[in-house]
């Protein structure tokens, strides 16, 4: 019994080494993997959209031409993308093969004219925004709810800013 697994354990070994000497020498024969550079696109790929700020292909993001770079929405499903676009407003922009594309604009409640990037409610939130109010005497940010009814009470409007 222990001559039988002796040489068991030797058989084991020797097919083990046989695969790892052949493991290299298969993965040196296949042919190397051909990858596509990325696109270039230059400065401005969208008027307004700076390259460096578009989405990678695939996915989606609403622009809001009021808005910096850095407080633009982030990034998201192309569906979700135009679902919040035609509630709220904004152009909703990818990328495809051939570059950057506008995939739609849709007019909407947002309107963040006047309003200081670092006023604006985090991704997720609302805030009733009262034009000629001081940015002290602004209402904290909300959920919508809240943001709307204080809205109606006060004469402003509502600022969301999706995830």
């Amino acid at each position: 019994m222990r001559k039988l697994l002796l040489s068991g354990l030797a058989l084991c070994a020797a097919v083990f080494a046989a695969g790892a000497a052949n493991f290299g020498q298969a993965e040196a024969e296949q042919p190397s993997v051909y990858t596509q550079p990325a696109p270039q696109w230059s400065e401005e790929a969208l008027p307004g959209v700076p390259a460096h700020a578009l989405p990678p292909q695939g996915e989606c993001r609403i622009w809001y031409d009021e808005l910096p770079v850095h407080a633009q929405p982030a990034r998201m499903e192309c569906e979700h993308a135009n679902w919040l676009a035609q509630r709220w407003g904004g152009r909703v922009i990818s990328v495809n093969e051939t570059g950057a594309v506008e995939l739609a604009r849709y007019e909407g409640r947002n309107d963040f004219r006047g309003v200081p990037s670092e006023a604006l409610p985090r991704r997720g939130y609302c805030r009733a925004w009262i034009d000629g109010a001081s940015l002290a005497d602004q209402p904290e940010q909300s959920d919508c709810r809240v943001a709307r009814r204080i809205a109606t009470e006060r004469g402003g409007r509502v600022l969301f800013m999706p995830l």
